[in-house]
């Protein structure tokens, strides 16, 4: 029975993965990338999604069934969730869409941003945190961070 499911698995993320195909890709390059550099740490894997940390990423990005984040983000649960349970839904909804309706946005909103204005504000980070159950904590000095949502 154990076999059956790890085969059945393993068709779920080989047709996620075409599905996904150029941020797939583009996954598969950052993955071969940052083992080729030898700093590479294998986080987790959930939903379909191999999450990874990795001292030559800042922040993190996620690109079809592979996450990356920073090696301190990679220590920051929220991060964590909010890349492999978050944007990857989106990736998984989206196919090869995602790349123009999320990942291209939210890296030029992470660069070209409003920085008066909360990160976890802008339509695809709030997608993302909504997907993996998370919100933006707003501070009285202005900051945000991501917490859980109450249940």
């Amino acid at each position: 029975m154990k076999n059956l499911k790890t085969i059945g698995n393993g068709i779920l993320f080989f047709f996620s993965f075409l599905w996904q195909l150029p941020q797939s890709v583009l996954g598969l390059f950052f993955l071969l990338y940052f083992w080729a550099m030898g700093d590479i740490k294998f986080l987790s894997y959930k939903k379909l999604c191999f999450a990874f940390s990795s001292k030559y990423m800042a922040g993190g990005i996620s690109l079809g069934n592979f996450a990356f984040v920073s090696t301190y983000n990679g220590t920051r649960k929220t991060i964590v969730m909010h890349e492999q349970e978050g944007h990857t839904f989106d990736s998984k909804v989206f196919g090869p869409l995602y790349l123009f309706v999320i990942g291209i946005p939210s890296i030029m909103w992470a660069w070209f941003g409003d920085d008066n204005k909360c990160y976890y504000d802008f339509y695809t980070e709030k997608w993302a945190n909504e997907h993996a159950g998370l919100e933006a904590y707003h501070t009285s000095s202005g900051r945000c961070y991501l917490i859980a949502k109450k249940k």
